[in-house]
Formats: C-alpha cells, sequence, structure tokens
C-alpha cells in the first residue's frame, strides 16, 4: 500500500505543477497597452475637464459585437476627440471626447456640449447606470434610445465613471501577475498537503514547530483565497509585488500561530461575509473590477454573484462546516440560506449557481435516504422563495418557462465547458484530478481514510461541484478553484482527526 501512496503522491504533484502553468495562459489571454494609463497625471487632467464643464454626458461602452463596434470607431473618429494624451486634453476643452481601454474592449464617452445638464444612460442588459452595451450605445448615436434611460445626475457621478473607467484599467494593467502568483501559492501549498496525508510524509521537528507548519499549510491557502478577493483594492494602494507577498504572508504566518478551528472558520466566515456584504451595499464592485471576478472586459454579465465569487462562497461555506464539525443540518441550513441569497434578483442571480445546489441537494437527499425528509423540510422554505424569485426575474422566467430556451441554454454552457478542454489542454488533467480525488473520498479504501461526517459533507460538496461544472459555461473554472478547496476540506479533516484542534 506504501507504493501505491507514493505513487498517487507523484501522479498529484505532477497534476497540480501543470496546472500552475494553465492558470498562467488562462489569466494572460489578452494584450494590455495604453501609456496614458501609467501617466499620474492624466488621470487628473482628464477629471478636471469634467469637473470644468457646466454641462454634458458620459458612458462606458462595452464593445461586445465587432461590426457595431466598427461603427462606433469610425463615428467617433469623426466625431470626436481621441483623449489618449495629455496635449490633446490641453488643446480642447469642449467637444466629444473618447478613450479606449488598454485592451481595446471598453471606450470612455464625454460629451460636454450637450443643453440639458448632466446626464447618462442605463442599460437594460448590465443594469447599471452608465455601463452600456455597443449596441445601446448606437441607439445612443441615433437618437433612438428609451427615454427612460436616459438618467439625469450630479457633475460628481461622471467623475465617478471616470474613476471607475480608470480603474477597470488599472486592473487590467496590474491585477493578473498578482492573482497568478496567488494561484500558484495554493497549487503549491496545497501540493505539500497532498504529499502529507497521501504519501504520510513526516515531519521532523519538535511537537510545537510541527504543529505549526501543519497549521500553516491550510491558513495560507485559504487566506490565499480571501487575498484573491480583496486583491483589486489592496493592488490599487499596494502596486509592488514583494510589499504585496510580504503582507500575504504575514497576515499567513500571524494567523497561524492561533488554533485551526479559529483561524480557519474565522478566514471562511469573513470570506462569505465580505461576498454578501460587497454584493447588497457596493453594488458588486469586488467583482466588477476583478479579473478572477466578472470584469466587463470580457464578461457577458454585469450583476450578481459571478461563477467565480459563487466557487469561493461554496468552497468558504464548507471549509466552516469542517472545521467546526457542525452536524449536516446546520450545513444544509447555510447552503439553502445561499441558494436563496443567489435566487434573489440583481444582488445574487446565479441561475447554475442556484441549480447546481438545489440538484446537488436532490441528488444528495435520494443517496442518503435516512436524511431524505429532514432534507425535504429544510429545502422547502428555500424552494418557495426561490420560485418566488424566478417569476419575479425576467432571465430565470424566460429560462424556465420556456424548454426550447432552456434545452438551448444547457447546451451553450456545456459546449463552452468542453471548448476549455480545447483552448487549454492541461484544464483536462485539473478536471481527471478533481475526479480521482472525489472517488477516493467517496469510496472505502486505504488510501483516504475520512470520519463518517466529514465524508459526508466532502460528498455533499462534490456532488454540488460536480453539477456546477456541467451547467455553468465557466464550469472548468469553477472546478479549478473549488479543487483547492476540496483539497483544503480533506487536509483540514486529517489534522482535525489526527491531531485535533490544536
Amino acid at each position: 500500500m506504501k507504493y501505491w501512496k507514493k505513487l498517487l503522491s507523484f501522479i498529484l504533484i505532477i497534476t497540480l505543477s501543470s496546472l500552475i502553468f494553465s492558470l498562467s495562459f488562462a489569466f494572460s489571454f489578452y494584450k494590455f497597452e495604453g501609456k496614458e494609463f501609467i501617466n499620474k497625471y492624466f488621470f487628473a487632467a482628464v477629471k478636471e475637464v469634467i469637473s470644468s464643464s457646466k454641462k454634458g454626458w458620459a458612458v462606458i461602452v462595452v464593445l461586445k459585437d465587432e461590426e457595431r463596434s466598427q461603427k462606433i470607431k469610425e463615428y467617433l473618429g469623426k466625431k470626436g476627440t481621441n483623449i489618449s494624451n495629455l496635449s490633446q486634453i490641453k488643446k480642447k476643452k469642449e467637444g466629444l471626447f473618447f478613450l479606449y481601454s488598454g485592451d481595446d474592449r471598453l471606450i470612455f464617452v464625454f460629451d460636454n456640449l450637450s443643453d440639458e445638464g448632466f446626464f447618462t444612460f442605463k442599460s437594460v442588459h448590465t443594469k447599471r447606470v452608465g455601463l452600456v452595451l455597443d449596441s445601446e450605445f448606437m441607439d445612443i448615436l441615433e437618437g433612438k434610445f428609451n427615454n427612460d434611460a436616459k438618467i439625469l445626475v450630479a457633475k460628481d457621478f461622471l467623475q465617478y465613471l471616470w474613476k471607475f473607467f480608470w480603474a477597470l484599467n488599472y486592473q487590467l494593467m496590474y491585477l493578473n501577475k498578482y492573482l497568478i502568483v496567488l494561484f500558484t501559492v495554493i497549487i503549491i501549498f496545497s501540493i505539500l498537503e497532498a504529499t502529507i496525508y497521501f504519501g504520510d510524509f513526516k515531519i521532523d521537528a519538535g511537537n510545537g514547530i510541527r504543529m505549526y507548519i501543519l497549521k500553516l499549510l491550510p491558513t495560507t491557502v485559504i487566506v490565499s483565497y480571501l487575498f484573491i478577493i480583496y486583491s483589486p483594492i489592496i493592488v490599487q494602494y499596494i502596486n509592488h509585488i514583494f510589499i504585496f507577498l510580504l503582507l500575504f504572508f504575514a497576515t499567513s504566518l500571524i494567523l497561524s500561530y492561533f488554533s485551526l478551528e479559529k483561524t480557519q472558520a474565522g478566514v471562511a466566515l469573513s470570506g462569505i461575509l465580505s461576498i454578501l456584504i460587497q454584493a447588497i451595499f457596493y453594488d458588486n464592485y469586488l467583482q466588477i473590477i476583478s479579473t478572477a471576478g466578472y470584469h466587463p472586459s470580457f464578461a457577458n454579465r454585469f450583476y450578481g454573484i459571478g461563477n467565480e465569487f459563487f466557487a469561493y462562497l461554496l468552497g468558504f461555506a464548507f471549509v466552516f462546516s469542517i472545521v467546526t464539525k457542525i452536524p449536516l443540518k446546520n450545513l444544509y441550513i447555510i447552503l439553502g440560506i445561499l441558494a436563496v441569497f443567489l435566487s434573489i434578483p440583481y444582488y445574487g442571480i446565479n441561475f447554475g449557481g442556484l441549480v447546481s445546489m438545489l440538484l446537488g441537494f436532490i441528488s444528495f437527499s435520494v443517496i442518503n435516504l435516512r436524511n431524505k425528509k429532514k432534507m425535504i423540510f429544510l429545502l422547502l422554505p428555500a424552494a418557495i422563495l426561490i420560485v418566488f424569485a424566478i417569476f419575479k426575474n425576467s432571465y430565470l422566467f424566460n429560462v424556465f418557462s420556456n424548454t426550447e430556451v432552456l434545452v438551448d441554454t444547457i447546451k451553450r454552457k456545456l459546449l463552452m465547458n468542453l471548448s476549455y478542454f480545447v483552448l487549454y489542454p492541461l484544464t483536462i488533467l485539473l478536471v481527471s484530478y478533481f475526479v480521482i480525488l472525489s472517488i477516493l473520498a467517496l469510496t472505502k479504501n486505504e488510501i483516504l481514510v475520512l470520519r463518517p461526517l466529514e465524508k459526508e459533507k466532502i460528498k455533499l460538496f462534490i456532488i454540488i461541484t460536480m453539477f456546477a461544472w456541467l451547467l455553468n459555461d465557466s464550469g472548468t473554472i469553477i472546478v479549478g478553484l473549488l479543487l483547492g478547496f476540496l483539497n483544503l476540506n480533506i487536509y483540514i479533516a486529517k489534522m482535525v482527526k489526527e491531531y485535533g484542534n490544536n
């Protein structure tokens, strides 16, 4: 058996190591240009033009369709001024101004020749004020827009739009290199975790040092996920990789001094609350300016909980349940609350995540017949609220009320998932490892032995993850993110069993 454990450890290390390159490719698929976003005076100069204007309107345009985008570029080229450097801003103080993002997928448009004070436009598709799609912007240019879409605002809001556009470009310029480092840390420390619980690796040191190292591994992984969520804000203030890593590892080293239960539970709870609070009170700001969320440059959604943040929510919830050893019924309640939140229009509204959790609950209750009645009792109030939310939301109602639309939606998501295997072949290893680790966690074997309660929780986690992979167009990314959490859950379960909550 020792031979097979060592062999599995070796395969695991090779698999996880390959993901470093896969993630690096995945987060470097665009080209960023635009030196104006490096010039510290450029932001202030444009802001000054907006603040000195006595009237005008502004929008950020998301370029999605190639043909429409070309028409918009031609129109702006003829009618407006491309403020791509300071000299152009200083030469002309009035007129139609525009600036492309560093990846040419967004445009900031400002016009101070209007006779109607300050205003902007609210998008039907993005559900956001001042952030419109290219199709809607063409209607604005041609005067075909709905009058209800025109929103009177204060001058400060136009300045906010410019600041928002600047932040979006700032993230495109700098954030990915920090995210790649964080994901690499997750992979490396996951390899170390797996080496310990698969290979029976022994740390030859004093009891205190050994326990500290054993706690440092899971602490570093879960802190990495928390830093991924907050990285868009941190990078705006600490744009230096050394200082960023110093802050990150200092946080991890300090938290590792505390008990495993308190540290993991505290960080997991902080992660859950961070996502929910930023969604409700800050209009999902942490997601929309993050390339690990749903940045407008390459997102097809602009509101609600995105698939990446859904994965973080799910992962944090299960880590919290494992380390606190709460009974299954309490985990059902936590997941039920999250499912209800995912059904709330605008703030939550994640169709794939919602259905994944519901199908996961149902499948798990069928597998565990002894919990079936309790499961149905706990799911009933949540199901009523979710059905109500579906009827209140046009997108979900259209999907569920039309069989053809439902089938097309599922088909599109499946094809998108399969495309990742072609675009990034190393993701085949990622999904394969998730399947192998799931089989070991769910079956009776001597390679991976878990206590019954932890095993049941991990079983539910795996079932929901598999549905999330099948029902979301970025399901492969969800599996990749949750793989780190699955590895973390197993490691914590093994550590709690063998060492307790030291």
